[in-house]
């Protein structure tokens, strides 16, 4: 097995920005023959929010099965490597007819999700339509203590309820009052009382089309992440009521890891009607870093 990776920026337009992602696949593009733990242990050695491995092409068809992961666990769907995925992908397809497929499909575990992707050079773009419209999680929501005592934010800051929001992944979306307040939140400890939830602290502004979010993936053993598609997508559900209070179609722009010194840009497309959502697409701009293969393997690979 010759195993490669590509390593692209995602959500961003620029080098060395946005979230950077691992893309692993084998070199004359045949199905992988990994186990689980193996794919878990090179996700490890990457050590990047996510590791993509694609296990399996159709590439006239444009359809591919991957899997995702953490440093710590598989993920069943996560925006930031599908995004990244599909649009590498999209520069790596040609149909019977010399043309690129309409669409780009990645098999996840949640499901098959979607993608409109395009490639070129170095950099690409990428659309995706969650394996679900997100829905509420009633039952699991935090208390404004939990936060405050956590994050250091003022009760009074917070905007509205705690809401768990979900298309594939749950996340704790709590909403302030003003886009600076974002800056004065402490990390939550990977190890204290938020360790076991996914939590997206946002504030509109300037307008209901702009979003400042900082991201704690706690649960899945990362402090802070510079760009959370899963998270993104989610958080659609909570801003629904507001953004489409008066009005069919919104297109959301949302600032993130600027705290990190990698700032990123995503685009959340969101269709409905009288604050209800009846659908939503993330989008994102991706860019090539580098590529390389592996000269070892952990043990067992063929």
């Amino acid at each position: 097995m010759n195993l490669s990776f590509v390593v692209v920026d995602v959500f961003t337009a620029q080098a060395f920005a946005g979230n950077p992602l691992a893309i692993v696949y084998d070199d004359a593009e045949a199905s992988l023959s990994l186990t689980t733990e193996q794919m878990q242990a090179l996700a490890r050695e990457m050590n990047l929010s996510e590791t993509v491995f694609v296990t399996d092409w159709d590439r006239d068809q444009g359809r591919f099965a991957v899997r995702i992961f953490t440093p710590f666990k598989e993920l069943p769907f996560a925006g930031h490597p599908t995004i990244g995925t599909a649009a590498w992908l999209a520069g790596r397809c040609t149909g019977a007819d010399g043309r690129p497929p309409e669409a780009i499909v990645l098999d996840e575990v949640a499901g098959p999700v979607r993608c409109q992707a395009r490639w070129s050079g170095r950099t690409g773009v990428a659309t995706l339509a969650p394996p679900q419209v997100p829905s509420r999680v009633e039952g699991a929501e935090l208390t404004p203590d939990d936060i405050v005592a956590e994050l250091g934010v003022d009760e009074a800051e917070i905007v509205g309820e705690i809401e768990v929001w979900s298309a594939g992944m749950a996340v704790h979306c709590v909403e302030l009052d003003a886009p600076e307040r974002l800056d004065a939140l402490r990390v939550p400890a990977l190890n204290g009382p938020l360790g076991h939830v996914e939590l997206s602290c946002f504030a509109f502004g300037p307008g209901d089309d702009v979003i400042t979010a900082r991201v704690f993936p706690l649960a899945a053993g990362i402090a802070e992440d510079p760009a959370t598609g899963a998270a993104a997508v989610a958080l659609a559900g909570r801003i629904a009521p507001r953004v489409l209070r008066d009005r069919s179609e919104a297109e959301v722009t949302i600032h993130q890891g600027a705290h990190m010194g990698r700032p990123s840009r995503l685009r959340l497309h969101l269709r409905g009607a009288a604050g209800r959502l009846d659908s939503v697409e993330l989008s994102g701009e991706v860019v090539a870093i580098s590529q390389g293969r592996w000269l070892q393997l952990p043990q067992g690979v063929a």
